[in-house]
């Protein structure tokens, strides 16, 4: 069993330090060294727009200043990870701007604007393309943006969250087990909702456990690769659908994470759109980058993987 080194795990910290996003290192902070979320929430409010929303590359690979479904998505995992109070002024704007850009007649957030053209992006969020890229935006980011309200239920209207529940219910028992990677992780999303009715729960994770042996790659000879590995479905020993993955493809996973790791102490980033932007993806990299190095670091500290805990 490998363990991430205390050098290895002081050289990743530094590059977190000279080359991650303030964001992320208030996030290191705040898990490892008993940071304040406070300072969490500060930082990712610069990412937040006047209409509640959030963009100016929250998500690396979106390089627009305006508001998105997916960036506003992922500044409300955030909101999550620190268990933010419904009551800070970053969580009402957020949600306030989920409630006003909802498609009611479809159910749904579409998850780009028209105005991700107007500046770097990659590839698969141009705007023509999103709707058949990402299926109408009925799972991805729906299923999260629902989650996430369901965190802050008391911000919705009433009628909100019952009716997107029920749509998404409807489409989750016409999905198939072997997912498309990014749905699945939507629906966890929504599973782990701290306020979602119970019934709605059960039905959500009887689905995925599953889907997750389904979607998961199982080779680890494809690992290097972009795909949905078994530690993004079960980034600790106490997530959910730990008990449907195998333990030998979770030891396995750690192992290859641990070795994957460059000289410069940050990870390989499996996918790339340089010849689209050569400058816009090696600012997307550097973020990409410090994100994963917080989020490998606390996988690696949930399977006891760095010499020394930390």
């Amino acid at each position: 069993m490998n363990k991430l080194s205390a050098l290895a795990f002081q050289t990743v910290h530094q590059h977190l330090l000279e080359h991650g996003r303030p964001l992320d290192q208030a996030r290191y902070r705040f898990y490892f060294e008993r940071g304040n979320g406070a300072d969490v929430l500060a930082e990712l409010a610069k990412f937040q727009n006047a209409d509640g929303g959030f963009g100016h590359a929250l998500e690396p690979d979106l390089r627009t200043p305006a508001s998105s479904a997916v960036a506003t998505a992922t500044g409300c995992a955030f909101l999550r990870a620190v268990a933010a109070s419904p009551t800070e002024p970053v969580v009402e704007r957020a949600i306030d701007y989920l409630v006003t850009t909802y498609d009611g007649d479809r159910q749904r957030w579409p998850i780009v604007p028209p105005a991700v053209e107007e500046a770097p992006h990659a590839p698969w969020w141009t705007y023509a393309e999103s709707e058949q890229n990402f299926g109408g935006s009925l799972i991805n980011p729906t299923a999260s943006i629902a989650g996430y309200m369901y965190d802050y239920p008391d911000l919705t209207p009433p009628f909100l969250l019952p009716e997107v529940s029920d749509a998404l219910l409807s489409r989750l028992d016409r999905a198939p087990d072997q997912m498309e990677m990014h749905d699945l992780q939507c629906w966890i999303d929504l599973a782990q909702a701290r306020e979602l009715p119970e019934p709605v729960r059960q039905q959500v994770v009887a689905k995925l456990r599953r889907a997750a042996p389904a979607t998961i790659e199982r080779d680890p000879q494809k690992w290097a690769s972009y795909g949905l590995l078994p530690l993004d479905v079960a980034p600790s020993p106490h997530s959910f659908l730990i008990e449907v993955i195998d333990d030998a493809l979770i030891d396995a996973n750690l192992d290859f994470w641990i070795d994957q790791l460059q000289p410069d102490g940050s990870w390989p980033i499996p996918w790339n759109w340089a010849t689209v932007d050569e400058q816009a993806w090696a600012q997307a990299e550097r973020a990409w980058k410090g994100y994963q190095i917080v989020n490998k670091l606390l996988v690696f500290r949930a399977y006891n993987r760095i010499e020394g805990g930390s």
